[in-house]
């Protein structure tokens, strides 16, 4: 079934289609799946030379965000962290992260489609779906990085494929 926006479709029906679909990696570039598929634990933990972390690093990051937006959409209050630097915990064991990861995103992304929740107001009174989409973006930032990554290591392309134009 096509995704595109027809009559009977909301514009916020559309609007979480594509936010939910940055969850996944976005339609631009490979997905989250793709750009980890293959990586064993001592291989997303190496850090290449002149790059400033591993793949393991970069997603334990991307996580530490997630968790943190989901349990504010589950109605908690989590601490913002005092520096930057506190966004950036030592990864856990490569497999269980990736897992974790990935069903947190997948997670992330059901929010993202649906409409009732995106214009649900957060405690500022801003819709989440405006949240929702700045989480999506520093996703996808950090995707490229992890391609980037793999690259320097050369274990770029994933067993799967992975864009090459």
């Amino acid at each position: 079934m096509s995704e595109q926006h027809s009559p009977r479709t909301s514009g916020a029906e559309t609007f979480g289609k594509a936010v939910g679909h940055l969850y996944l990696g976005g339609p631009a570039n490979v997905s989250w799946e793709q750009a980890l598929e293959g990586l064993e634990g001592g291989e997303a933990e190496r850090t290449p030379n002149h790059l400033p972390h591993s793949v393991a690093q970069i997603v334990a990051h991307v996580q530490f965000w997630q968790a943190h937006l989901l349990a504010t959409l589950d109605g908690h209050h989590p601490q913002m962290p005092e520096h930057a630097g506190d966004g950036w915990p030592l990864p856990d064991d490569w497999v269980t992260l990736r897992a974790t990861f990935l069903r947190d995103a997948a997670r992330l992304r059901a929010v993202a489609r649906d409409p009732e929740r995106c214009a649900a107001p957060d405690s500022r009174g801003v819709p989440l779906a405006a949240m929702l989409t700045n989480y999506a973006g520093h996703s996808v930032y950090h995707l490229g990085q992890v391609v980037t990554v793999r690259q320097a290591l050369e274990l770029w392309p994933p067993p799967g494929g992975g864009d090459t134009w």
